[in-house]
């Protein structure tokens, strides 16, 4: 990052660390334009068999068939509005990074901070449900980076097999839930963990 700071592309259109990010297209605004169709096939390819399989387990054959046409327009809104969001994450995300290096000129530390809040933000776009979802989806890879972090500035040590560990903890937590304090587990995960593991 030091080494283009303050520096421009051979074209002298753009930053250099633009550059890298998107070399075929000659502005920021083409590739994110681009970004965003790209962005939204692979999200709809991921949210629509995602939502029929857990539709499929949470409710059951028998209670799609009584009402398909609502059925049908709830997998629909639900898989536009997932993929809405996982576009706008990935796309708002890098566009802030070439918008703020063309405004201050360079590159800075406190702008990856600018970055991430940007691309949080885009889960406001969700159901409100789904974002206490997403959050949980979200802290096990931000516990794991602060965790690598400590290791690498030499705040602690790393320990072999940490993720097992951690792991193991997190399923029993969550296991002792499912038999002592049911109602505490949001209910499409009791259904999905009751069709798993029974009563």
């Amino acid at each position: 990052m030091r080494g283009v700071r303050g520096t421009s592309s051979a074209e002298g259109r753009r930053m250099v660390m633009c550059s890298v990010i998107h070399p075929r297209e000659a502005t920021c605004e083409q590739y994110f334009v681009g970004e965003v169709g790209r962005e939204w096939g692979r999200a709809v390819a991921l949210y629509g068999p995602l939502n029929v399989v857990m539709t499929l387990l949470t409710r059951g054959p028998a209670r799609l068939l009584a009402n398909p046409l609502r059925t049908l327009r709830s997998l629909l809104l639900s898989t536009l509005r997932s993929s809405a969001f996982l576009t706008l994450y990935c796309t708002s995300g890098y566009y802030t990074q070439c918008a703020l290096r063309r405004l201050a000129g360079r590159d800075a530390r406190w702008m990856y901070y600018v970055y991430g809040l940007v691309a949080g933000a885009a889960v406001m776009v969700e159901a409100p449900g789904r974002r206490l979802e997403l959050g949980l989806y979200c802290l096990p890879r931000a516990v794991e980076s602060f965790w690598n972090c400590g290791v690498q500035w030499g705040w602690w040590r790393n320990v072999p097999g940490g993720e097992a560990i951690y792991f193991s903890i997190a399923t029993g937590v969550l296991m002792a839930l499912y038999q002592m304090d049911t109602e505490t587990i949001p209910s499409g995960y009791r259904k999905v963990m009751y069709r798993l593991f029974g009563v």
